[in-house]
């Protein structure tokens, strides 16, 4: 336990010595005939400011994806895709559709989803979210709805991002032992 200890306060004391370090490093004080002027350093020393980019307030998110999933011992194809709006930097509210395709009975989803993504990180910017999904499949199948929660990493790639994680889902009024499940996501997002 004694190491453990000791090794966190040697990091925090390294970490809280490279952060004064860093904000007092920026300014330098030239004495002149008993005066003091402070002078900010060259502009060469400045990192230019992370911007939000297409999360930004304002901004539209629009996603196109694809696999397969199985379900009713059928394999599918998924195809699907959603609209989002940035509320404030980084703060994402949407609905996204998806379809599985050629096997009977066809299964439609709509999701209404909310997501934060951590803007000021580059060029990784990990993301976090959850969502209600409203699932519709056909007959002789009932209708049934699910909630969640979603997080991951968006990689940028000039102005569009590769988006990878993993979702949680957990569905309502479940009477067998599968009521929740966890899988991976890839997404390829666009922005405007």
């Amino acid at each position: 336990m004694m190491k453990t200890a000791t090794r966190c306060s040697i990091v925090w004391g390294i970490i809280l010595a490279v952060g004064v370090t860093n904000i007092l490093c920026p300014v330098r004080v030239i004495a002149q005939d008993m005066q003091t002027e402070t002078v900010s350093a060259p502009a060469a020393d400045a990192k230019p400011a992370v911007q939000p980019g297409p999360f930004a307030k304002g901004k539209v998110r629009v996603g196109f994806y694809g696999g397969a999933g199985s379900t009713y011992n059928q394999t599918y194809v998924i195809l699907g895709g959603g609209v989002g709006y940035f509320l404030v930097n980084g703060l994402e509210v949407g609905a996204d559709i998806e379809s599985w395709l050629f096997k009977d009975p066809t299964i439609w989803k709509l999701t209404p989803q909310i997501r934060y993504v951590v803007w000021q990180m580059e060029p990784i910017r990990p993301y976090i979210g959850a969502f209600w999904r409203q699932t519709y499949v056909g007959d002789p199948f009932e209708d049934y709805s699910s909630y969640g929660a979603r997080g991951g990493v968006a990689y940028r790639n000039g102005g569009n991002y590769l988006a990878a994680g993993v979702v949680y889902e957990k569905y309502n009024d479940c009477v067998s032992g599968d009521c929740d499940v966890i899988y991976p996501e890839i997404a390829f997002w666009l922005s405007f």
